[in-house]
């Protein structure tokens, strides 16, 4: 059984990195997230929250172009192998945190009830999550994550448990027919273990590329696009959006 490999070596990391003498914080989901959000005067709602964050305007930047990052949302089919609501934190809380930007990494493990091709493209999209939080907000950037907290919202007490309970509850919310439990797992500084992670989570990543590369590869062939990462992260989106249409003036001409 596949998941339940890529889940014992998931958890067998965590307790190595316990063994290591990494900070390992466990939180769980609060039991009433609405009431949770409203205590910390931090605004969560879908969709309500676009504005960009100025770098002026930040108080910590997570992962980024100099630094290593991940964001990994893996979905599975069996609701038995996650423990609904866990939320680990490998490394230091924000309170501790003194950098202006640090390594980072995010692995979303959702039980569903089924993955379309479509709504597997749904889960794996976080811009949702980028347009609903307030004080929070994610660059674009091929195969690495960089989003923005900023000094507002930081002095209110935004911390990594907050940021995963809202990241949970936003998921809930826009997938509340498919989604059946889930776990959230964060690295905050430690490099190494980063790497270690990546290294352990190889399985993952190779499942969720090979799905990926499937989905890409009948349309990049219809526009000869050579890039290896997605649309939505794409820095050349609005070019290929100009050629997408200029091809397809040129396919009219040429069928008449």
């Amino acid at each position: 059984m596949p998941d339940k490999k890529i889940l014992s070596d998931i958890r067998g990391f965590i307790a190595s990195q316990n063994k290591n003498n990494k900070q390992i914080h466990s939180y769980r989901e609060a039991k009433k997230s609405i009431q949770y959000f409203q205590n910390m005067a931090i605004g969560v709602e879908l969709d309500n929250y676009k504005d960009v964050i100025l770098q002026e305007e930040t108080g910590l930047e997570l992962g980024g172009m100099n630094k290593k990052s991940f964001l990994l949302v893996y979905p599975i089919r069996e609701e038995n192998l996650l423990t609904d609501g866990n939320i680990t934190l490998i490394g230091p809380e924000i309170k501790s945190i003194h950098e202006l930007s640090i390594d980072f990494g995010i692995l979303l493990l959702i039980s569903v009830k089924e993955v379309s091709s479509n709504k597997f493209k749904d889960l794996s999209s976080f811009t949702f999550i980028s347009n609903s939080i307030e004080g929070f907000s994610i660059r674009s950037i091929p195969r690495k994550f960089w989003s923005r907290i900023s000094r507002n919202v930081l002095n209110k007490g935004f911390s990594f448990e907050f940021l995963a309970n809202a990241i949970i509850y936003l998921y809930r919310m826009k997938f509340k027919d498919l989604i059946e439990a889930i776990e959230l797992i964060v690295i905050s500084s430690h490099s190494d273990s980063i790497d270690e992670f990546l290294s352990v989570s190889a399985d993952i990543t190779h499942k969720l590329k090979e799905k990926w590369l499937k989905k890409l590869d009948s349309w990049k062939k219809r526009i000869d696009c050579d890039y290896d990462w997605g649309c939505e992260i794409c820095p050349y989106q609005i070019e290929c959006f100009e050629i997408k249409k200029v091809l397809m003036a040129r396919n009219k001409r040429e069928e008449r």
